[in-house]
């Protein structure tokens, strides 16, 4: 008899909230796993959005670890899929000014180079968001996890434990 995968509810904007605050808490990889959550489950033009964030954050798991490469690679990346949403800013985030951090954070990266990456929490990105902009963002981009009002909605996705 195979055995059933369990579950986990979410709302979109609680793993939002959760992940800007883990991601200033300077607990990256685990913003990075709170939005692979929703980007595993999103298919709409939003799911580049998620991307662009978790690649951000996964620079920076990077920075801590002292991994020059990776961290120079997902900081370009990341970037790169937040720019279709950086000049309006999407569900609830200011993109623009996450691209200026993360493009700031890079070039300390690239200008210390390979045999001195450095990390300070106190200079680290930080993120806002705003709850508010989320349900008229979610009706723009037909978001996954909200009904066609913009509400969001309990959704099942799977618990891979954490």
């Amino acid at each position: 008899m195979p055995r059933e995968m369990p579950t986990k509810t979410i709302t979109v904007p609680a793993n939002l909230l959760r992940a800007c605050e883990q991601f200033n808490a300077g607990l990256y990889f685990d913003s990075h796993e709170t939005l692979e959550e929703i980007w595993q489950e999103e298919v709409g033009d939003v799911r580049d959005l998620y991307k662009g964030l978790i690649q951000v954050a996964a620079a920076l798991v990077h920075v801590t670890r002292g991994n020059f490469i990776g961290a120079n690679r997902l900081f370009r990346t990341g970037v790169g899929y937040l720019a279709p949403y950086r000049q309006a800013g999407a569900m609830g985030f200011d993109i623009g000014r996450i691209c200026l951090d993360a493009e700031a954070a890079h070039a300390r990266l690239v200008a210390d180079g390979p045999e001195t990456v450095r990390f300070s929490l106190e200079s680290a990105p930080r993120w806002s968001w705003d709850g508010s902009r989320v349900v008229e963002e979610a009706r723009r981009w037909r978001a996954w996890g909200f009904d066609r009002a913009g509400n969001a909605l309990e959704m099942e996705i799977p618990d891979l434990g954490e």
